[in-house]
């Protein structure tokens, strides 16, 4: 039984499924395993130069510490260490009010949004569109490219033994998806995509992406795929 995967000379033994399956809601290997002793994921990007920027994020010392750390990364996968925890929608069950890490959770987007990264990585945008077949026709010149996760609800943020970690960086890269936080996350007083767009675009961005949702979960539902099939095909 194939159950391990080798990037860069790094053999990752005892693969199981992050969550049901190998394969994620979008269609990428996705999984847990260990490094000698130590745990992380491994994950498949959707854009070869997410691993570059990964790297930069690592070598960015404030920004850095909210990361799991990077282990190693190619042209197809990304390793990263393994982070436990609880997240904040575990956390905030119950909570009426704004959740205790909103401010923590601004600043890491600000850390972000403040990288000096020039090079364009990962159409999130795009992506979402062809996930439905709909045409990407929306004028998004005016939006700059930032350095954004693309995916930052409660549950993609864990309260580690080292403060607060982001984890499920599939989706991250240097895009204008950012306009989309404020309909993605709880931070419902961002309103700074309003300097570049207008609130019915933004509406438009948002019923595609809850179609592509949709969509993808429904495909998850009815797919099965073993590691063996999986690894003889991405390597």
């Amino acid at each position: 039984m194939i159950n391990k995967i080798e990037i860069n000379k790094i053999i990752i033994n005892n693969l199981e499924p992050v969550k049901n399956s190998f394969k994620n809601k979008n269609d990428k290997f996705s999984a847990k395993g260990f490094w000698g002793e130590k745990k992380v994921k491994i994950f498949e990007v959707f854009d070869k130069n997410q691993g570059p920027l990964i790297e930069f994020i690592s070598n960015t010392r404030e920004l850095s510490q909210y990361f799991p750390k990077l282990i190693t990364y190619n042209e197809k996968f990304i390793v990263e260490e393994w982070i436990n925890g609880k997240t904040l929608r575990e956390l905030s069950s119950g909570l009426k009010k704004t959740i205790p890490q909103t401010e923590e959770v601004k600043h890491i987007i600000s850390l972000m949004w403040s990288l000096k990264y020039e090079k364009q990585v990962f159409n999130y945008l795009e992506y979402i569109h062809k996930r439905i077949n709909k045409k990407f026709s929306l004028d998004l010149k005016n939006v700059p490219i930032r350095v954004n996760h693309n995916d930052l609800s409660l549950d993609n943020i864990i309260l580690s033994s080292e403060g607060l970690k982001i984890i499920d960086n599939e989706f991250l890269g240097c895009n204008n998806g950012w306009v989309l936080n404020i309909k993605n996350s709880f931070l419902l007083d961002d309103d700074e995509y309003q300097n570049y767009i207008s609130t019915e675009t933004l509406n438009a961005l948002w019923i595609i992406r809850k179609e592509w949702s949709k969509i993808n979960s429904n495909k998850l539902k009815k797919k099965n795929w073993t590691l063996k099939n999986l690894i003889k095909k991405l390597l």
